[in-house]
C-alpha cells in the first residue's frame, strides 16, 4: 500500500528552496561522484576471482563459517560459480571474518603464501577504494562521525535515487511551505543522522554499507504527519489495482507509516530494504515536529486549505446537471452549498438569479437579485451587467422589493453608466424616503460628476449645493465646497 500526501501548490514566489537543494546535492553527488560505483565493484569482483585470491580466501571460510545455503558435503571443487559468488558475498559481510584480513591475521606471517596473499588483497583493496558508497557509506561496524553525515547523499543507483527524489521533493515540498525552511533543513539533517544510529543499534557488527536518503525523507514524513496534527491532507493512495485520493488528518499517517515499516521489517521477504533506517527517521521526525509545536506552538500555514476552486467546481457541475434535468429544487440546493463556501461566486449567483426568475412573484426572486446585483456593484468592469440585471429583474418583478441600500449603489453604478435619468430617479425617490441612508453623500457626488460629463453644469453645481446643505459632516460635502469655491473663482478670473 501506498500513502503519499499531495497537498498545497507550490509558489514560485516563495519557493521551496531547501527542498530543491537537497535534490540537486544527491543527484550531483551521484552523478559526479557515484556514477562509476557500479563499474568499480563489478572490477572488484572480477578481480577477486581471475587473481587467485578466491583460492586462498575462500577454503579458509569455508572452513569456519560455512554459509547456510550450501549443503554439508559439497566441497569446495564442486562448488558452481554461482555458489562461488554467493559465498564471495556471504564472506564480504562478515564482520568477524573482515576483521582477520583487515589486521592481516588471516594467515600466519611466516607461511609461505603470506606475502602473495597480502600483495593479491592490497591490489583488490585499491579497487574498492574507489567505490564511494563503500567509504561513505554508513558502516555500524566501523563507526564514523563523517559517514554518519555522508551517507544520507548516497544512493545505490539511479532507480534508488529517482525514487528518494520523488519522494523528497512531495514531502519536502509540504513540510518547508508549511513549517519553513530552517525546520525542514533541520529535520532533513537531524533524522537523517537519528536514522542512522536507530539502524546501528540493531546491526553494531553489520558491515554493509548504508546509503540513502530514505531516512532522512521519513524523517519529513514524521515530521510533517505531527506539524499538521488534525489538520485534513488530501493523500493519494494506491493499492496496486485501484488508486484514489482520500482527506483525513496528517496525525494519522503517522501510525500507519510506522505500521507499515513494522510489517515489512518483520514479515516482509528479505531484501536489502533499510526498515529500520525508515523507522527511526519516522520516529526521530515525530519528536521533532512535537518539540518543534511544544515550543513553538502550530506554527504550520494555511497551505493545508482546500482550494476553494477545487472543492466548488465538482458542486456546480451538479448543480448545472440537476438544471439541466428540470430538477431546480434539487440545483438551487447546490448552488446555495456553492455560495455558502464562496459568496461571492458570480456564476452561481447569476444560475440562481435565472432558476427564481421562473417565479417573479417569489421572495427568493427578489432575494437572488439582490445578491446578485450587490455581487455586480462590487467591481467596475461588472457595472455594465448590472444595468442588463436590473432591466430584467424591474420587468419581471412586480412590484420591485429591493433594498435602499442596494438602490443607493445603483445610483452610483448607474451615473459611472451614463444613465444619468435612472441615477436621478433612484436618488430622488432615496432623498425622500430615506435621506439619512449611508451612501446617498458618494452617490450625489457621482451623479454630479455624471451631470459634469454631460456639460449641464448648472445641474452639476445645484448637486454639489445639495450635498454641502444636507450633509454638512460627509466627507464628500468638503470635497463639493472645495469645487464650488474652486469654479467660482474661474468665472471672478
Amino acid at each position: 500500500m501506498l500513502l503519499i500526501p499531495i497537498t498545497g501548490k507550490i509558489s514560485w514566489r516563495n519557493p521551496p528552496i531547501v527542498t530543491i537543494a537537497f535534490i540537486l546535492i544527491n543527484v550531483l553527488v551521484f552523478f559526479i561522484f557515484q556514477y562509476n560505483d557500479d563499474r568499480y565493484q563489478y572490477e572488484a569482483g572480477i578481480d577477486y576471482f581471475d587473481s587467485g585470491l578466491s583460492e586462498i580466501e575462500i577454503p579458509i571460510y569455508l572452513k569456519t563459517n560455512r554459509p547456510q545455503f550450501l549443503p554439508a558435503d559439497l566441497k569446495l571443487e564442486e562448488m558452481n560459480k554461482e555458489a562461488l559468488f554467493r559465498t564471495y558475498i556471504a564472506m564480504e559481510q562478515d564482520f568477524q571474518f573482515q576483521e582477520r584480513i583487515r589486521n592481516r591475521s588471516l594467515l600466519p606471517r611466516d607461511n609461505p603464501g603470506f606475502a602473495e596473499w597480502n600483495d593479491l588483497r592490497k591490489h583488490y583493496e585499491s579497487i574498492l577504494s574507489r567505490i564511494v558508497s563503500l567509504n561513505y557509506g554508513f558502516r555500524p561496524a566501523y563507526q564514523s562521525l563523517v559517514t554518519v553525515f555522508t551517507y544520507m547523499f548516497l544512493h545505490g543507483g539511479f532507480g534508488h535515487l529517482l525514487g528518494n527524489m520523488v519522494f523528497l521533493w512531495l514531502v519536502g515540498c509540504l513540510l518547508e511551505m508549511g513549517c519553513g525552511r530552517l525546520f525542514c533543513m533541520i529535520s532533513y539533517l537531524v533524522t537523517g543522522i537519528a536514522s542512522a544510529l536507530f539502524f546501528w543499534l540493531f546491526n553494531m557488527d553489520s558491515i554493509i554499507p548504508l546509503v540513502g536518503a530514505s531516512g532522512s525523507i521519513s524523517g519529513l514524513m514524521g515530521a510533517f504527519a505531527v506539524m499538521f496534527g488534525k489538520n485534513r491532507v488530501k493523500i493519494f493512495y494506491s493499492l496496486g489495482f485501484y488508486f484514489n485520493y482520500i482527506a483525513f488528518p496528517a496525525i494519522m499517517l503517522f501510525p500507519v507509516w510506522v505500521g507499515n515499516e513494522l510489517v515489512q521489517l518483520l514479515f516482509g521477504a528479505e531484501s536489502h530494504v533499510a526498515y529500520l533506517a525508515h523507522l527511526g527517521g519516522l520516529l526521530s521526525g515525530g519528536l521533532l515536529g512535537f518539540a518543534n509545536r511544544k515550543l513553538f506552538g502550530d506554527s504550520v500555514v494555511s497551505l493545508v486549505k482546500e482550494d476553494p476552486a477545487a472543492e466548488i467546481l465538482p458542486i456546480m457541475e451538479k448543480a448545472l446537471q440537476r438544471v439541466g434535468v428540470l430538477d431546480m429544487e434539487g440545483g438551487r440546493k447546490l448552488l446555495e452549498e456553492v455560495l455558502q463556501k464562496d459568496p461571492h461566486n458570480c456564476e452561481a449567483l447569476v444560475h440562481l438569479f435565472n432558476i427564481d426568475k421562473l417565479d417573479p412573484q417569489g421572495q427568493r426572486f427578489h432575494l437572488s437579485a439582490k445578491r446578485l446585483m450587490t455581487r455586480l456593484c462590487l467591481n467596475k468592469k461588472d457595472h455594465g451587467k448590472v444595468w442588463d440585471m436590473y432591466q430584467e429583474y424591474t420587468r419581471l418583478a412586480k412590484p420591485p422589493k429591493l433594498s435602499p441600500e442596494i438602490y443607493v449603489r445603483l445610483s452610483s453604478v448607474f451615473a459611472g453608466l451614463g444613465k444619468l435619468e435612472n441615477a436621478e430617479q433612484i436618488m430622488a425617490m432615496l432623498l425622500k424616503k430615506k435621506p439619512d441612508l449611508q451612501g446617498i453623500p458618494a452617490g450625489l457626488m457621482h451623479i454630479a460628476a455624471a451631470c459634469r460629463s454631460r456639460g449641464d453644469k448648472e445641474k452639476w453645481k445645484r448637486y454639489l449645493q445639495l450635498l454641502c446643505k444636507q450633509y454638512q459632516t460627509a466627507p464628500e460635502a468638503a470635497i463639493a465646497a472645495d469645487l464650488i469655491r474652486s469654479d467660482t473663482k474661474k468665472i471672478e478670473l
